[in-house]
């Protein structure tokens, strides 16, 4: 008797859980992702953001990918960054592959581009360097290292914080961000 009512519970629970499906219910149609359109203008004449967008695409590996599409009616030469404010957790091994130490280190990785003048500047999944912590200084710089006394760093993860595009001219400056904590426009 005992026996039976697990299973009928069993059986209940799983009929349950199926019926809970976490996949879309409205037609396939309606679900697929749209690009923001912003066109938000900037304080330097003639650059608008039309869109920005950065991802952790894996956060294993620490691959970032960046899209962005500014309009430069006025061709001026722009210095622009694609930047990601990354926190890594990372674990210390002694060498025989023994953790000595744990930790989490916060590194900006970033794509720059000088003296750009296209009137439509555009990337497409442009994907960051791979941001890293120090661990690999020497003699003054050496205390900058994660890891003390030779130990190697062993990255258990990747979250990525904050992302920016940066633009910048000899007098103005203008950014959009995932947040406003530089004084960025907001994505």
């Amino acid at each position: 008797m005992l026996r039976t009512t697990r299973m009928v519970h069993s059986i209940a629970l799983t009929i349950l859980l199926a019926s809970c499906s976490e996949g879309f219910t409205e037609p396939a149609a309606t679900n697929i992702p749209q690009s923001p359109s912003l066109a938000v203008a900037t304080s330097i004449p003639g650059v608008a953001f039309n869109s920005a967008s950065c991802t952790l695409a894996n956060s294993t590996t620490g691959e970032v990918r960046c899209s962005w599409d500014i309009t430069n009616a006025n061709g001026t030469s722009l210095d622009y960054w694609a930047d990601a404010y990354m926190s890594i957790t990372y674990n210390c091994l002694n060498n025989t592959g023994q953790i000595r130490s744990s930790g989490t280190a916060n590194v900006w990785t970033y794509l720059a581009y000088t003296s750009v003048t296209s009137t439509s500047i555009t990337g497409t999944n442009q994907q960051l360097p791979t941001a890293r912590p120090s661990n690999t200084g020497t003699g003054s710089s050496k205390k900058y290292n994660v890891c003390k006394g030779g130990q190697q760093l062993q990255i258990t993860g990747y979250a990525m914080q904050y992302w920016d595009i940066y633009i910048e001219t000899p007098t103005e400056r203008a950014c959009l961000g995932s947040d406003d904590r530089y004084g960025c426009l907001v994505a």
